[in-house]
């Protein structure tokens, strides 16, 4: 690493500590994200379902097994490419 760069780095770091103490006993902060994107917790959880989904169905076509949970026995599984279904410990 070169000399300006790391004078860069310690000026960041030395940034970031100050900004640290200054919030030092104030109360949190809002996410800022959800309130300058207006994404809802409702969406965000689709979002989040419709990517493990994608990654399950790529998994698949790739011939790995998946992890999924079975609410009806309360169980947690492994499925494999063949459709078989190894179950772990009932939660």
């Amino acid at each position: 690493m070169d000399k300006e760069q790391n004078e860069k780095k310690k000026s960041i770091m030395k940034d970031f500590h100050e900004a640290l103490k200054a919030q030092d006993g104030q109360p949190p902060k809002p996410n800022e994200l959800d309130s300058t994107c207006g994404v809802t917790d409702d969406e965000l959880v689709q979002r989040f379902r419709k990517a493990i989904e994608q990654e399950n169905e790529n998994s698949q076509s790739k011939g790995l097994p998946v992890t999924g949970y079975d609410y009806e026995k309360k169980a947690s599984y492994i499925e494999y490419p063949d459709g078989r279904r190894v179950y772990g410990d009932k939660t």
